[in-house]
């Protein structure tokens, strides 16, 4: 497994080859996202996905910024509240597919799916793609879940709708507590 990660394995990124390993795994979780999660370690710690979810959020951040015109300390707080979340939303999707569909999975699979997935934010910042590529996330986590979990595509798809569910109450939630909005 060690070698594997030295010679650029294009299932798991590789913070000392950066550029090149980040490229393979970008290329093969869009193009290729069955392939990539089935052949994706599901244990080696979360340093590796998470490096790699954060510069996906950090390059879409300062990209958005720039092409809004907006204060570019603006995306750091993004950025920050992103790789927060992807471990909340990993435990969500985890607690799901475990409670409902007995997921056979461990939480380190499930984070390594969303933080891979996370690729899609290279796209998010431009206009009408950005939607499309929100979809497409949540389509790999669909996918990634189906593997790490081992349960059907229509559990992955329920899962994901359980969790984007809780994700708009949340923010509901959130959202009123920082703007003053009483329900």
């Amino acid at each position: 497994m060690e070698e594997q990660r030295a010679t650029g394995n294009a299932y798991e990124f590789n913070t000392k080859d950066f550029m090149n390993s980040f490229i393979k795994v970008m290329k093969t979780v869009l193009v290729k996202p069955n392939d990539f999660y089935q052949h994706m370690p599901t244990t080696g710690g979360f340093s590796p996905p998470f490096v790699f979810l954060v510069v996906c959020l950090g390059v879409s951040g300062i990209l958005a910024a720039i092409i809004a015109g907006v204060d570019v300390f603006l995306f750091l707080k993004l950025l920050i509240f992103g790789a927060i979340f992807s471990f909340i939303g990993a435990g969500i999707l985890h607690l799901i597919a475990q409670q409902f569909f007995e997921g056979k999975g461990a939480y380190e699979g499930v984070y390594r799916t969303v933080a891979y997935a996370g690729v899609v934010n290279l796209l998010t910042w431009i206009p009408v793609v950005g939607f499309l590529a929100g979809l497409y996330g949540l389509y790999l986590q669909i996918v990634g879940l189906e593997k790490v979990h081992k349960i059907t595509a229509g559990q992955a798809v329920i899962t994901v709708l359980i969790a984007f569910a809780i994700y708009l109450i949340m923010g509901l939630v959130v959202g009123g507590v920082f703007f003053g909005i009483r329900f």
